[in-house]
């Protein structure tokens, strides 16, 4: 179980245009404040899922390495991107209060719209995040 203060979204969902199958692609990247633990992609798949953004490994994949199906889709890949320093206490600067991974959401679709509708809803869902525990 790892303890989450908050998830932030590092911007608005946004058009990355077409990939190689010309299906639509909307991203956006987030930044976790969290304790620590290994399972950072995993608890944010459990989000989603739990949410009811989609389903693990039908239409949310946790590895850039995955093969997103070719399909209408939509598909949603979370992609780490490793994060910044972590913060500390005021009382403990040698072990970390706070880790804070990124990663990065890419919603692929065959129409803009399918991919833009799935990348908010889970947008929605992880900037709502804050105080929670969440077991992968």
């Amino acid at each position: 179980m790892t303890w989450y203060r908050e998830i932030e979204a590092l911007q608005e969902p946004f058009d990355l245009g077409l990939d190689n199958n010309q299906m639509a692609k909307v991203v956006f990247n987030i930044m976790a404040y969290k304790g620590p633990s290994t399972t950072f992609i995993e608890e944010t798949v459990k989000l989603l899922v739990d949410a009811g953004v989609g389903t693990y490994n039908t239409n949310i994949f946790s590895t850039s390495s995955k093969d997103i199906p070719i399909g209408d889709g939509p598909y949603l890949s979370i992609i780490e991107t490793g994060g910044t320093f972590p913060e500390r206490t005021h009382n403990d600067t040698a072990a970390p209060a706070f880790q804070r991974p990124t990663a990065k959401l890419v919603v692929r679709a065959k129409t803009y719209a399918a991919a833009r509708t799935m990348s908010r809803a889970a947008y929605n869902v992880l900037v709502a995040v804050r105080n929670t525990n969440v077991v992968p």
